[in-house]
């Protein structure tokens, strides 16, 4: 009966990363094949900073622009602020205290993004625009900011979890040699954690760069690269937002359609990378401590 059972269970195991594979397999596929007519457009006119469907022009530098520095603001906020709450909750919140705070992070991050975004509209677009004497909050800045706060509890919960994981034997051995709180985080928790956090780090990557609806409502709507380019006070456009306006609008096997399924096809093969690169650190640094 045990042989029969392991056996069914390694055919279900192997029965579903073949299905996971085919499955990513055919959106690649339909993907290339339906961005197909990208080929049509000139290559110095598709690496370029100039959108205008009216006139032929389908340039996705502004939208890879503002695809890279919205993840990296949302990043650059989200990654400290995400370590400090679950060093905190893990190391020194009373565990019924914990068993609340966890449970909001998770509420948190089920609240759909089309909540965040309209809370991006209301407030936080409205407050930057006030405070920096905009004509519009609605800015790659804002837009960072919302995807923070989205990806945040992403980081707390897996940070957390990651923390929680490391045998409690370690921290009483060090405290026990005289290490202070603060040097046994410092020097003994995060360094062993460090693959799960980078782990945690990369799903959020992943969830800040497909994320549309949010986006959408607080980046505004403009097709082109800031001056100077690092001024991220100005309105934006990321891929995602790009599809989420225009992919209804335009015709199917256009040109129009094409390039906008190519950009999609390029976020994809981002995403792909870097999931394949965390996978390889991994077990890189796996093999180092075997």
């Amino acid at each position: 009966m045990s042989a029969l059972s392991n056996k069914i269970g390694k055919n279900y195991i192997f029965g579903s990363a073949l299905i996971s594979s085919l499955v990513v397999l055919t959106i690649i596929l339909v993907l290339l094949f339906s961005s197909s007519g990208v080929l049509q457009v000139e290559w110095s006119n598709l690496w370029s900073t100039e959108w205008n469907v009216g006139q032929g022009k389908f340039g996705i530098l502004p939208m890879l622009y503002g695809t890279i520095v919205v993840t990296l603001i949302s990043l650059v906020i989200a990654v400290p602020i995400g370590l400090i709450i679950a060093i905190f909750i893990s190391e020194r919140l009373p565990k019924r205290i914990k068993l609340v705070v966890k449970s909001l992070l998770e509420l948190l991050a089920g609240i759909p993004s089309i909540i965040l975004g309209l809370i991006g509209v209301a407030y936080f677009s409205v407050g930057i625009e006030h405070f920096f004497e905009l004509s519009t909050g609605r800015t790659i800045f804002t837009a960072g900011i919302i995807l923070s706060i989205m990806i945040l509890p992403t980081i707390i919960t897996l940070v957390d979890d990651a923390l929680q994981n490391i045998p409690k034997k370690y921290r009483e051995a060090s405290l026990g040699l005289g290490l202070y709180k603060f040097e046994v985080i410092k020097s003994l928790l995060l360094p062993i954690a460090r693959f799960e956090i980078k782990g945690a780090i990369l799903l959020a990557l992943g969830r800040s760069l497909g994320e549309t609806m949010a986006v959408m409502l607080v980046i505004g709507s403009l097709d082109r690269i800031p001056t100077p380019f690092y001024n991220v006070l100005n309105s934006g456009q990321t891929i995602t937002s790009k599809l989420g306006r225009e992919v209804a609008e335009s015709s199917f096997g256009s040109t129009h359609f094409s390039v906008l399924i190519f950009m999609g096809f390029l976020l994809m093969i981002i995403v792909l990378i870097l999931t394949f690169l965390g996978q390889y650190q991994y077990k890189t640094n796996e093999r180092l401590y075997e």
